[in-house]
């Protein structure tokens, strides 16, 4: 009974993250990479869970196989809690809505504390580095188990502040559900960190994902499900928000269509008209920059928004879509052709509204199209 007071938590985060699992797996959409991850992410957290349970099932029993079984799944333990607060921090990064590149400098530097931690760990059963096992099979932590707790908060504080430091690019109610998603498994873990004993960090991470899929959920509202472009109400939301600071910094607005839209539609189909609408926007965003964000409108009619607020970046960017499109076009085997039409502008203090602006964009579009058509 005492063992099983142990566990419990374990037992019960393992059946509410099966039941999320079974029912994400049905509702999300498999082929957006974040929710691939998110499910990965769940699997590996059910794996973590059920070896630290058989773990404590184990402790104190004094069979010899027992005791090797026993560091091995201690080994495994300490070799995947790292691995995952990396893909925790990769998850929290994947959840922000703009596009934020990782180099290959960087995903080095990233990788070097999980490759240490996984020798430390294959090595610990020998030398007693994160933990001993004791001839009569019990448990005890090593003097240098402090460093896999280090190497595991620096990617979970690492992923909060990324998620602090993209705030503005979020909406209110998910930078909070990110924030706690990031912050439960550290206090978890600084709680079994405390009290010796508790299984509480693989527990805390399960309820963490359980969270993460209300923020799911909450992304297919704000997100537009053709081209994972924020909806015209998220969008309104977050620029009503950006224009309430106390102090507003210019910024750029790109609004554009796509030519031809409804020959197309007439022509090939509505499918291929959604193909064209989705492959010019996936363009798009392999395009912007950091802190960039576009939404869509309407049908075929898109915003982009730049925090950079000269008409420079702005004219580069279009530019960068147009040659984007050409490439696309010379080696497509499409009948048609993709192009769009543009209107550019710098949001300032002669601007009272959000709407104000986004209809002196949308004329300048107009007026490039009434010319170049």
């Amino acid at each position: 009974m005492g063992v099983f007071l142990k566990i419990d938590i374990n037992l019960i985060s393992i059946f509410m993250l099966s039941l999320v699992f079974l029912i994400a797996y049905r509702r999300l959409d498999r082929s957006d990479t974040l929710n691939r991850l998110y499910l990965y992410t769940v699997v590996a957290i059910i794996f973590g869970l059920l070896i630290e349970a058989a773990t404590v099932v184990m402790n104190g029993v004094n069979i010899p196989w027992l005791i090797f079984v026993n560091n091995g799944f201690h080994a495994v333990l300490f070799i995947v809690a790292p691995i995952l607060s990396c893909l925790w921090y990769f998850l929290l990064r994947n959840f922000i809505s703009v596009k934020v590149k990782v180099t290959k400098q960087q995903k080095i530097l990233l990788f070097i504390p999980v490759a240490l931690n996984l020798v430390l760990s294959l090595l610990s059963p020998f030398f007693d580095f994160y933990f001993n096992i004791s001839q009569t099979n019990v448990y005890a932590r090593g003097s240098w188990f402090m460093i896999s707790i280090i190497i595991i908060y620096f990617y979970l504080i690492l992923g909060i502040i990324h998620v602090i430091t993209h705030r503005k690019n979020i909406i209110t109610t998910e930078y909070y559900l990110l924030i706690a998603f990031g912050f439960l498994p550290i206090m978890g873990g600084i709680g079994q960190g405390l009290i010796y004993g508790i299984l509480l960090m693989w527990s805390s991470a399960a309820f963490a994902l359980i969270i993460v899929y209300i923020y799911l959920q909450e992304r297919l509202i704000h997100l537009d499900n053709l081209t994972g472009a924020w909806t015209r109400k998220s969008f309104i939301y977050y620029m009503n928000k950006k224009l309430n600071q106390r102090k507003i910094e210019p910024f750029g607005g790109i609004y554009f269509d796509i030519d031809d839209l409804k020959k197309i539609n007439d022509n090939y189909g509505h499918l291929e008209g959604d193909f064209a609408i989705s492959e010019i926007v996936k363009r798009v965003k392999g395009i912007m920059y950091d802190g960039e964000i576009i939404a869509r409108l309407g049908g075929d009619e898109f915003v982009i928004i730049t925090n950079d607020n000269s008409e420079k970046r702005l004219k580069s960017l279009a530019e960068d879509i147009d040659f984007s499109l050409s490439v696309f076009n010379e080696n497509s085997d499409k009948a048609y052709q993709l192009s769009c039409s543009y209107g550019t502008g710098v949001f300032n203090d002669e601007f009272k509204s959000v709407d104000q602006f986004l209809r002196y964009i949308d004329y300048k579009m107009y007026l490039n199209k009434k010319n170049n058509h």
